[in-house]
């Protein structure tokens, strides 16, 4: 029933490319390369046995993003606000862990959310020992209630690690490693 509600309501952006259907509800795509040299990612998910309010009280809060996700290690708010400065340390097996300070912004989008963070590139971070600081980290959540129950969530991330990254562990990160996002986070909202 997923695939069919997956093959009936969702289609990637112009000039995605779909890599993956029904992970965990959700399909994945690939953007071209932005003027950063960033391919962006993008996950459309139909998830009827989430809600907004359950998605909201999870997500809204920043320092439950390394209970939810296996490459998020740490993540701290450091500035509370509108926007909040949070610290975020990533993980990925082959390569250092990478630190940054994110601007994060909750905005209200009908009845729904929109969760988005942007590199702070205006605020000083020095990496922690053995570590690297990441050179981008730009995206958002949105969630909407569908008519039928459940949600709609979108999910789009431009991410550039920084240092040396071999591209096999680049090219695995834009397939299985993002499909790991969206379902962790599928699996933590159950």
């Amino acid at each position: 029933m997923i695939t069919f509600l997956l093959a009936t309501a969702l289609a990637a952006p112009s000039g995605f490319t779909v890599t993956k259907t029904d992970v965990s509800g959700c399909e994945l795509s690939k953007g071209p390369a932005d003027d950063q040299g960033d391919v962006p990612m993008y996950a459309e998910c139909v998830w009827p046995d989430v809600t907004v309010d359950k998605f909201h009280s999870v997500f809204q809060d920043w320092t439950k993003h390394d209970d939810i996700f296996s490459s998020v290690s740490a993540s701290k708010v450091q500035r509370d606000g509108d926007k909040k400065l949070v610290f975020q340390t990533h993980v990925a097996r082959g390569i250092s862990n990478r630190d940054i300070l994110l601007w994060g912004e909750l905005t209200q989008k009908g009845e729904g959310w929109r969760y988005a963070w942007t590199k702070a590139s205006d605020e000083p971070l020095t990496a922690a020992s053995g570590h690297v600081v990441c050179e981008r980290s730009d995206g958002w959540w949105e969630v909407q209630p569908r008519a039928e129950g459940g949600v709609n969530v979108t999910y789009e991330l431009r991410y550039d690690p920084g240092g040396s990254v071999p591209g096999f562990l680049v090219r695995s990160f834009q397939t299985s490693g993002f499909a790991a996002v969206v379902t962790e986070l599928h699996e933590y909202l159950n």
